[in-house]
């Protein structure tokens, strides 16, 4: 289970340090793609097995393609390099409004790794955080 926020830089090359704690634990066949509410996330080998293998009824539906389109189109391999970093692309920076020596917010979320815009990070978690009773009360109705 990923945990934590870290704030890391993104050097000149786009290039982004991944916290030591959270990278053992990323096993070989990660992915870094698209997330929800416009961030990049690192998918661990099985929930991206899970995420692909609902995507590949050649039959689906509006939705379902649009969903796959985004989701494998900006898909690249988590491959670290010798100091721990991994590329994000110059679309997938564009996408999560990451810029080139600017930092980033690496936010371990359950079961995957998110990476935020550090001030997108910042206003969003804010937001939530002044609104956690609510939401946990919310939950906690819905049986989860």
């Amino acid at each position: 289970m990923f945990s934590g926020t870290h704030r890391v830089r993104v050097d000149e090359k786009g290039r982004l340090a991944v916290p030591a704690g959270i990278r053992r634990q990323l096993p070989e066949g990660s992915y870094i793609s698209i997330g929800q509410d416009r961030v990049l996330t690192i998918y661990p080998p099985g929930l991206w097995e899970s995420l692909a293998s609902g995507l590949q009824d050649p039959l689906l539906g509006p939705e379902q393609r649009g969903l796959a389109r985004a989701l494998f189109s900006k898909a690249v391999p988590c491959e670290f390099d010798s100091q721990g970093r991994v590329s994000l692309s110059p679309e997938q920076r564009r996408l999560a409004a990451i810029e080139p020596r600017s930092t980033a917010a690496v936010v371990g979320s359950g079961a995957r790794v998110e990476i935020w815009a550090e001030d997108r990070w910042d206003t969003y978690s804010g937001e939530v955080e002044a609104r956690f009773d609510e939401l946990a009360d919310q939950v906690i109705k819905q049986g989860v």
